[in-house]
């Protein structure tokens, strides 16, 4: 246990006491009477027992204290030194009773006050503490200690108006001061007093009106109070006193976009974003406040385009902050922004290797974005950096399989599989593994791995739908095919991939007029595949309309080149 914070003054305050209330000496050849010589014994254990105390031996001090105690009951010091001892074993009960003896006796000492104080504190008794310091002040009302302590611990317990009324007696004493006045601030702060906190503001500003936190703080305050003329005149002070300090510039251009001025605020926010003297951390700054601003004004574009406008700026100066390109990928994301987003992902991973979240941003719209070698090139990096990343594993692996390069894609599939993952993506990995197999015609596994990925996500249409699809290619299970089809459809009723699979499977059936028609939509629901097209030639064909048929095998090839048996099929 810590000694307590007034034992400094213990031996001094002691020994006082002790010289208050000694006996008078014995004259030289005079007898002692029995009870002189108690007394004196008594006060000998005393100083025996202070100097034990002082030597950190506190068992032998409470010994010798107890002792003296017997014939000095009513002796402050010997209860002073008692309380402190107990405390220091930890006997918190006895170490009360006998602070408050000592306070009783001698009311008028502070230190004995103090000790009761310390000892409530030192249990976190809050209300014994504000009984004990407003005891205190009946003696010593105008002490600034005493009061000070009383102001916080009402502070503490919540009761923040006695808190004040406390502080404001001090800087009656006392005269102003800042760190008084702050603590006025917090309690108005927790009071949501929001013109009392701006007047002990405007206070601490007239203290120091150079301190630019206090003027950014004040301006935050008159914006909460829907004042933004007196915040501009705040923040027009503080960029006079330094024009250039980034957070008065900040504070600026919020105070012009909630006024609706745009073109200034742009013109303030853009001096930052070219100032290639501003620290990293303040780029981040306005990153993240462009950012935010944008997020809560989603559907303003103007404050759209400033966004835009100023995390160009700084994903082309701020070389050295992969966060600010963080920041600026996420906005552009969001903004259906791919080469921006991309140019930003790539620095942040360049920048931070080990940030996951970027990498995976970044290989997932190099995905969407169909630039699978890229993908490849920077995915083998990233696993470098971020080993065993299922999220990771599964974007490289798709990249393979979409580039018909299937070991590859086998081996990075099925070590994702292996990492624990949420259902979702587990599924996806399971299909993914799933198409990879059946590209390479193992079937087997093919289906096992469809079945694995329905089971753990009975919500994954494009699961549901490339299940059905291979079955029906196999020409097997030909009414679950159906089923499954069917389930994909029924969450994307236009898609037109599901409505080819299931066009396809009842041609499988031998149910040729509702095979054309679920293909004509798949045709009519958007931009079809050369696949679809080939279908469509393919049931006209067995409904008895060859020329139809090879019209539509030559629209699938004039699509796609690669599909050279086509050729076989418009020659026969």
């Amino acid at each position: 246990m810590n000694r307590s914070i007034y034992s400094s003054l213990r031996l001094a305050i002691s020994l006082v006491a002790l010289l208050l209330t000694i006996a008078p000496a014995p004259v030289w050849g005079q007898v002692q009477t029995i009870e002189e010589i108690e007394y004196t014994s008594a006060h000998t254990a005393y100083i025996d027992g202070l100097a034990a105390f002082e030597n950190n031996d506190f068992e032998k001090a409470l010994t010798l204290l107890n002792k003296a105690y017997v014939k000095l009951p009513e002796h402050a010091g010997v209860n002073y030194a008692l309380a402190d001892a107990y405390l220091q074993v930890n006997d918190i009960k006895n170490a009360e009773y006998y602070s408050k003896q000592a306070r009783n006796i001698a009311p008028q000492n502070k230190w004995y006050h103090l000790q009761l104080i310390n000892i409530y504190q030192h249990t976190g008794n809050t209300q014994g503490v504000i009984q004990a310091l407003n005891s205190a002040l009946t003696h010593h009302s105008k002490d600034t200690d005493i009061l000070y302590n009383l102001a916080q611990a009402y502070a503490d317990q919540g009761d923040y108006e006695k808190s004040n009324k406390i502080y404001h007696k001090l800087l009656q004493i006392q005269g102003e001061m800042i760190s008084i006045r702050l603590e006025r601030l917090k309690n108005f702060n927790n009071l949501g007093q929001k013109d009392s906190s701006i007047v002990e503001l405007e206070k601490i500003r007239d203290q120091n009106p150079g301190n630019l936190a206090t003027l950014h703080l004040l301006s935050n305050y008159y914006l909460d109070l829907d004042k933004p003329d007196e915040a501009r005149n705040v923040i027009d002070n503080a960029l006079d006193i330094n024009p250039k300090d980034p957070k008065s510039l900040l504070a600026l251009a919020d105070i012009q976009l909630n006024q609706s001025q745009w073109d200034s605020a742009q013109t303030t926010l853009g001096i930052l974003a070219d100032d290639s003297t501003l620290a990293a951390e303040t780029k981040e700054q306005l990153a993240q406040f462009v950012y935010t601003k944008f997020n809560k004004n989603t559907g303003n574009d103007t404050i759209t385009t400033i966004a835009s406008t100023v995390l160009k700026k700084l994903i082309n100066h701020s070389s050295t902050s992969g966060k600010v390109h963080s920041i600026a990928a996420d906005f552009f994301l969001k903004t259906d922004q791919k080469e921006p987003a991309l140019r930003a992902l790539k620095y942040a991973t360049d920048l931070n290797p080990a940030n996951d979240s970027a990498w995976q941003q970044y290989l997932q719209l190099l995905l969407e974005e169909r630039q699978f070698e890229q993908v490849i090139q920077a995915g083998q990096k990233a696993i470098k950096e971020v080993p065993q990343d299922p999220v990771l594993l599964y974007f490289i692996g798709n990249a393979y399989l979409s580039t018909r390069q299937y070991d590859q894609a086998e081996a990075h599939l099925e070590e994702a599989s292996t990492l624990p993952a949420r259902k979702p993506l587990k599924a996806n990995i399971f299909g993914s593994l799933a198409d990879t197999y059946a590209n390479m015609e193992q079937w087997s596994s093919a289906f096992t791995y469809y079945q694995k990925a329905v089971d753990l996500d009975p919500q994954n249409p494009v699961i549901f739908n490339n299940y059905a699809y291979y079955l029906s290619r196999r020409g097997i299970q030909l009414d679950k095919a159906e089923q499954l089809a069917r389930k994909a459809l029924a969450f994307s009723p236009d898609n037109t991939s599901f409505l080819d699979t299931v066009g396809w499977i009842y041609f499988k059936q031998g149910n040729l007029q509702k095979a054309k028609n679920y293909i004509e939509r798949a045709i009519n629901s958007g931009n079809p595949t050369a696949e679809v097209m080939e279908h469509m030639g393919d049931v006209l064909l067995k409904l008895g309309e060859p020329d139809e048929a090879k019209n539509w095998w030559q629209k699938a090839l004039n699509k796609d080149s690669t599909r050279t048996h086509l050729r076989e099929k418009l020659s026969d």
